[in-house]
């Protein structure tokens, strides 16, 4: 009886100890899909084909800390619908290797998730020739930094239907091209 209880005792301690072990790493662990979460991407350098890969975060402070390379600490309860171009261009300004080429949003008026996409300067000639897992044909609302221009494609390798957006911008719709972006480029004037 006593080897039942103890085995018991035992077998509880460890479910309760790989219940705790896998709720620290669910917490500390980022993301790995983009519904209803805050992504963080790369965008490419001009001429590649490759699709960026994003990185989800469970808040949207904990993404512009990575997009800026920790440079930035918005407070917790920051919302990615209150970002300006203006705060894109704020956290630019501190030297980096990281900058926020703009912010692409999953649903109207920068609601829903959001993808911070980043480069290793304030604008040039970047591109996605295909969206991140989970941003393909989702796109609805989106602001870009006052030094970056953003070109929208419907299909994937820069085909089909485009939308311009100008530096400086915050477009809380898409109108007809409301979740048909399948690629991007950033350049420093429209269109990319």
């Amino acid at each position: 009886m006593t080897r039942v209880l103890l085995l018991i005792a035992s077998l509880s301690g460890l479910l309760l100890y790989g219940s705790t072990a896998t709720a620290t790493a669910a917490v500390t662990r980022p993301a790995t899909t983009s519904q209803g979460q805050d992504c963080v991407a790369q965008a490419e350098p001009a001429g590649s084909v490759a699709t960026p890969t994003a990185t989800c975060y469970s808040s949207f402070s904990a993404a512009i800390s990575a997009a800026t390379g920790g440079r930035v600490h918005l407070p917790a309860a920051t919302t990615p619908a209150s970002v300006t171009s203006q705060m894109i261009d704020a956290w630019n300004a501190v030297p980096s290797t990281s900058f926020v080429l703009s912010v692409d949003y999953k649903d109207a008026d920068f609601s829903g998730g959001s993808l911070t996409w980043t480069q290793s300067t304030n604008c040039g000639k970047f591109q996605a020739a295909g969206m991140p897992s989970g941003w393909n044909d989702v796109i609805s609302s989106l602001v870009t930094s006052t030094g970056c221009a953003n070109t929208l494609y419907q299909n994937a390798n820069f085909g089909g239907m485009t939308v311009s957006i100008s530096r400086n911008t915050a477009r809380s719709g898409l109108g007809s091209f409301n979740d048909l972006t399948t690629s991007q480029k950033w350049c420093t004037a429209k269109p990319c």
